[in-house]
């Protein structure tokens, strides 16, 4: 696994950094870099990073809270192609578990049910809840997925 120096929330001096990871993971399919700057007004602890210990951007997490109080949204979860497999993105999973508010009893998150990310997710307790055929538009469709807050931690807890 990777050590990284600095696990944080984003600041307006990264946002052009962000917008590039985003280009190179995602492609076409992106937010566009003027919302990343309205995320740091909107959920300012909601843009988590990770950088290496020279300070390169290796990959982000966006987690919102959503409208209904006991829900939290893992918006975007991206991790440099050449900074995969080395624990980054479940760095990143594990910190925006732990800094969910607390009243949060739940975790959610949409994949493509061929993305091999789904594999991570499931490896962090995440479990199918659903499937929305059209989640993206006509022909993107996204498996819904949720960790239950409750179940993690009593995973969490020595035998």
């Amino acid at each position: 696994m990777t050590q990284l120096i600095s696990l944080h929330t984003a600041a307006k001096l990264d946002l052009a950094a962000v917008f590039l990871l985003e280009q190179q993971v995602f492609g076409a399919h992106i937010y566009p870099d003027f919302f990343f700057r309205q995320v740091l007004d909107c959920w300012p602890d909601g843009l988590m990073l990770a950088k290496t210990a020279s300070g390169k951007l290796v990959g982000y997490q966006l987690a919102v809270k959503a409208a209904k109080s006991d829900d939290y949204w893992i918006w975007s979860l991206a991790v440099s192609p050449d900074f995969r497999g080395k624990g980054i993105g479940r760095q990143l999973i594990q910190a925006g578990i732990a800094r969910a508010p607390r009243e949060v009893k739940r975790i959610l998150l949409t994949v493509a049910p061929e993305n091999p990310a789904r594999q991570l997710y499931e490896s962090c307790g995440f479990t199918a809840a659903g499937f929305e055929a059209d989640y993206f538009g006509a022909g993107a469709g996204r498996m819904v997925m949720a960790l239950s807050l409750s179940a993690y931690m009593a995973d969490k807890q020595p035998a």
